[in-house]
C-alpha cells in the first residue's frame, strides 16, 4: 500500500475514532442531567394536573397549542446520535486556518483546544 494511501486511511481512521469518543464523551455527560430534568418535568406536569384538575387529555392539548406556539426542538438532545452529530459539527468547524499552516500534524493542536474547551 502506498504511503499516501496509509496516511489517509490513518486520518479518517483517528477522525472516526475522535467522533466515536466524543459521542460518548457528551452521551456520558449530558443523558444524565436531561433524564434528571425529564423527571422533573414530568413530577411538575402531575402536580398541575392535580393541583388544577386537569385531565390527562386536556393536558396534551394544553401542551401541543403551546409546542406549537413556540417552535423548538422537541425531545432529547444528547443521546448518542445528537452527540456524534455535534462532535461532526467541532470537526468541521475548526476553520480554514488549520489547513494552511505549514505544520503537518496540524489538527493536533486543533482536538486538543476543543477537547480543552469541552
Amino acid at each position: 500500500m502506498k504511503r499516501q494511501n496509509v496516511r489517509t486511511l490513518s486520518l479518517i481512521i483517528c477522525t472516526f475514532t475522535y467522533l466515536l469518543v466524543g459521542a460518548a464523551v457528551f452521551d456520558a455527560l449530558e443523558s444524565d442531567f436531561e433524564m434528571r430534568e425529564k423527571e422533573q418535568l414530568e413530577a411538575e406536569e402531575k402536580r398541575l394536573q392535580g393541583k388544577y384538575n386537569i385531565s390527562e387529555d386536556d393536558y396534551r392539548k394544553l401542551e401541543t397549542i403551546i409546542m406549537e406556539a413556540e417552535p423548538h426542538r422537541a425531545g432529547v438532545q444528547w443521546k448518542f446520535a445528537g452527540s456524534f452529530y455535534f462532535a461532526i459539527t467541532v470537526i468541521t468547524t475548526i476553520g480554514e486556518s488549520a489547513v494552511y499552516s505549514p505544520w503537518r500534524f496540524n489538527c493536533i493542536p486543533a482536538l486538543r483546544a476543543t477537547t480543552v474547551s469541552i
